[in-house]
């Protein structure tokens, strides 16, 4: 990988070429997602195979808005047109509500036993094609808990749903976001942060944490779960990513907010700063470009059991507990699972009649 990046194909990233493929949209028409007749139909076709998402927001077939900043995917703009004012301390209480929620969602998986997820699945199964089945499991195969990506106060939700997407393309199952609550004071950011609720709770394949300091995340995730701390920053003192040791341990990477990067406090406690070459006027990349271009190095430098990535190290009761929320997810109706289950004689708790 050269400092300008020419390692990485031109059709990857070609402009010219995304334009030239796009579809010809008459005079006065109107659309709000990309797209074409072509794509759509197999688009449906995929879903007849699949099954569709009951979400809007579909992972697996997203298609990203021509306005991300207008995307009412992650919530509703018209609050704002009409000027309603944003109550902090109540968006504050709904950031914590959403953070107990994730960790209620992750541990309900994790402390199921072994013998009912069995069961479970044995039950579900029939009710999912051969194909959906085949990919959740090959999917989970190739999952990896060797790095995870902590993102600090980012304040664009269409950024970040854009940045979980392509973690999960690269194989990572972790995902961790500090979301202090002081740090988005006007009616825009906590409307943002509205949207990073949204887009967060969409992220149904990966496993997401939500910390409420800096200080709360680096301590869990370097003291607690043992990942060395490498965060994305301009300073004249981080290295260069081709120079990161990735065999020295668990890694934890950090990209900062969008334009004011990286906290202070997270300067001081990270394990080592990085930068990414750049060889234009620009002087950073968008994101979720950044995010991109630092799981490419990631993948350039993992093989044969080495590296930040390193596919199929889930131990296997975690696989299982994903397996199973992949069935779930699966079904066309929320609620079809425990309905399954429990005329099966299989009660799961409680929590997973709101999940």
């Amino acid at each position: 990988i050269t400092s300008c990046l020419m390692a990485f194909p031109a059709a990857a990233f070609s402009s010219q070429r995304l334009l030239s493929s796009a579809p010809r949209v008459a005079p006065r028409t109107f659309r709000l997602y990309s797209g074409s007749r072509g794509r759509s139909r197999s688009r449906k076709e995929e879903e007849k195979r699949l099954g569709k998402s009951s979400k809007e927001l579909d992972w697996e077939h997203y298609e990203f808005s021509l306005n991300p900043k207008q995307d009412n995917r992650f919530g509703s703009n018209a609050a704002l047109a009409a000027g309603e004012n944003l109550d902090e301390a109540e968006e504050a209480r709904e950031d914590r509500l959403a953070a107990k929620k994730m960790e209620d969602e992750n541990n309900a998986f994790k402390n199921l036993d072994p013998q009912i997820i069995k069961a479970a699945k044995e039950i579900l199964e029939p009710f999912i094609n051969e194909d959906r089945l085949q990919r959740v499991s090959t999917v989970l195969k190739q999952r990896t808990k060797r790095s995870k990506f902590l993102f600090e106060n980012p304040s664009n939700p269409s950024n970040v749903w854009a940045c979980l997407r392509t973690i999960d393309s690269f194989g990572i199952q972790n995902v961790d976001v500090v979301i202090e609550s002081g740090m988005y004071s006007k009616k825009q950011a906590l409307n943002q942060k509205r949207g990073m609720r949204t887009a967060m709770g969409s992220a149904q394949w990966l496993s997401l944490k939500n910390h409420g300091s800096t200080a709360d995340a680096i301590r869990e995730i370097r003291d607690v779960q043992g990942y060395k701390v490498y965060a994305s920053d301009l300073n004249p003192n981080s290295k260069d990513v081709r120079e990161i040791d990735w065999d020295e341990g668990p890694i934890c990477i950090v990209m900062g907010n969008e334009d004011r990067g990286i906290s202070e406090e997270m300067r001081e406690l990270a394990d080592e700063t990085f930068t990414l070459p750049m060889c234009g006027f620009a002087e950073s990349f968008n994101l979720s470009v950044a995010t991109s271009i630092t799981l490419a190095h990631m993948s350039a430098n993992s093989s044969e059991g080495k590296g930040p990535l390193r596919p199929g190290d889930l131990d296997d009761h975690e696989f299982n507990c994903l397996y199973l929320k992949g069935l779930l997810n699966s079904l066309p109706q929320k609620r079809t699972g425990n309905a399954l289950l429990k005329q099966n004689g299989i009660e799961l708790p409680e929590i997973f009649d709101f999940l």
